[in-house]
């Protein structure tokens, strides 16, 4: 029995000075605060032409959605239609639908943008027909993009034929104990492909 407790009590002690060596305050390779990763069953992106807002023909709303997450049924996932030659204004809001009443995680990425940012990227043949530009910026100096809110420019058909079909990638990268910079980070929250056909 005694050779039980002197066990246990090195292993305690091993434990204790394990904990105070890796919460040191000196150490220099201590990472930055983290912040929990968010539950998203929902996407939603909401655009309109920027030059004639209130013209239904060019006003959307996509979805992307996967209630039951990784491993359930595959997602619902909305083909993107865009007129060539317009500037799309469009702004993304994310849910919690596994939560009653349905939590707005978008509003939490707002929040923390200092540690969240979105990337946009055409499918290949898409590449040089359509351009995504983020209008909104966290509160960094010099301040970096965040993306819920973007345009989606599709060049004039002059040189090509529609419609073309492609895909519009979507990251949400997620900058977790790590300062943010303009590209991805290695941890993120959403890597959605969304079916684009440009008419």
């Amino acid at each position: 029995m005694k050779n039980n407790n002197k066990t246990i009590i090195t292993i305690i002690t091993i434990i204790t000075i394990l904990t105070i060596s890796s919460c040191s305050k000196d150490d220099p390779k201590q990472p930055l605060p983290t912040n929990p990763q968010e539950v998203l069953t929902t996407i939603l992106i909401k655009g309109y032409n920027q030059n004639d807002s209130l013209n239904t023909n060019y006003q959307f709303n996509y979805k992307w959605e996967d209630l039951d997450g990784d491993g359930g049924n595959l997602p619902v996932i909305d083909t993107l239609n865009l007129d060539s030659g317009i500037i799309y204004t469009c702004e993304i809001t994310i849910l919690d639908k596994t939560k009653t009443p349905f939590d707005t995680v978008s509003n939490a990425i707002e929040e923390e943008k200092n540690a969240h940012q979105f990337f946009f990227t055409p499918s290949a043949n898409l590449t040089a027909k359509i351009k995504a530009e983020i209008l909104d910026f966290d509160t960094n100096i010099p301040s970096l993009p965040v993306g819920l809110s973007f345009n989606l420019n599709t060049k004039s058909n002059q040189s090509f034929t529609t419609p073309i079909l492609g895909s519009l990638n979507m990251v949400l990268s997620h900058y977790d104990g790590v300062p943010k910079t303009i590209e991805k980070s290695n941890e993120c929250d959403i890597d959605i492909n969304f079916p684009l056909k440009l008419k």
